[in-house]
């Protein structure tokens, strides 16, 4: 199970999207703090954006684990209620007999809680897949055509790399994307996610990356190239059908399952705009404000690449 922790004073406390009130000022040392560690959070200009804020996407981002290999967070109610429940039969057992009614129904409603909470995960699932862009993330094995990868250019400087490290975890974990990659200069400098297979050397990321840059020169289209240079900000392709009319359909970056598509503009610092490629194995898959915490991404991106 994921949390959002947001440091607002020297402790933290765990936060919701909602929670944070906007009609509340923070202290000027406050907000000097947070304006001294910009490059490790992510802030939007939330005009025009449809209400996306800045603590709407610093909450998001920082979204800590326990961190145990192996083990997926969700599955931790399962754990209390599997724990709870062997608890319960042991507790039964080293009672006296015959059991006191009170003790039956305590032990009814402790049982109760551990059955909630072993199905907690499933109905969390249930819940999210009900949710537009928050559904259930396939791997790459299960789309058509994709491969697994994360790669980032070499020549990067390390904190361009942690910036679009965090960024790409914080759209896959966030939206409804399975993959997602950013070019500029010419050159793909990241690719993560499920990525078409064709394009993809495993183990080798120059390799895979050079064979991506030369293919989005090849076969990006005269729409990805008004996007790069800016003419275009961001264009939107919600289904596999308008694939072919922005001439994507020899991308070898998509995979053959990616069902629709997104393409933002990074303006840069160092005079060399690039892209922000975003695509999900469903249709219609990113939703309006997705589509503009996509931008505001791309917006913090524009200083790294």
């Amino acid at each position: 199970m994921s949390y959002y922790i947001l440091k607002a004073s020297s402790n933290y406390r765990p936060l919701t999207r909602r929670s944070f009130p906007k009609t509340v000022q923070a202290p000027t040392a406050i907000r000097d703090i947070r304006l001294a560690r910009r490059p490790t959070q992510l802030y939007a200009n939330s005009s025009g954006r449809g209400g996306l804020g800045d603590e709407d996407i610093d909450v998001a981002v920082f979204r800590f684990t326990l961190g145990i290999p192996g083990f997926d967070d969700r599955l931790i109610p399962r754990v209390v209620g599997t724990a709870l429940g062997a608890l319960l039969v042991v507790n039964h057992l080293a009672g006296v007999q015959p059991t006191p009614d009170a003790q039956l129904r305590s032990e009814w409603l402790g049982t109760l809680l551990a059955t909630l909470c072993f199905f907690v995960p499933d109905i969390e699932e249930r819940l999210r897949e009900a949710m537009p862009g928050r559904g259930r993330q396939k791997t790459a094995e299960f789309i058509e055509g994709a491969t697994n990868c994360f790669f980032l250019d070499p020549s990067l400087s390390e904190a361009s790399k942690k910036e679009l490290a965090w960024a790409s975890f914080s759209l896959l974990k966030n939206t409804n994307c399975c993959g997602l990659l950013v070019a500029a200069g010419g050159r793909v400098l990241m690719a993560r996610g499920a990525m078409g297979a064709p394009g993809i050397t495993p183990g080798d990321a120059a390799a895979s990356l050079t064979a991506l840059s030369e293919d989005l020169a090849t076969h990006g289209g005269s729409k990805l190239a008004e996007v790069g240079s800016g003419a275009m900000s961001q264009l939107w392709l919600p289904e596999r059908s308008a694939f072919g009319s922005a001439g994507l359909q020899a991308l070898m970056a998509l995979p053959a399952g990616a069902q629709s598509f997104l393409a933002q503009h990074i303006s840069s610092l160092a005079d060399r705009p690039g892209l922000l490629l975003v695509f999900s194995e469903r249709p219609r898959a990113l939703t309006d404000r997705e589509r503009d915490w996509v931008a505001a991404i791309a917006d913090k991106l524009s200083t790294f690449v």
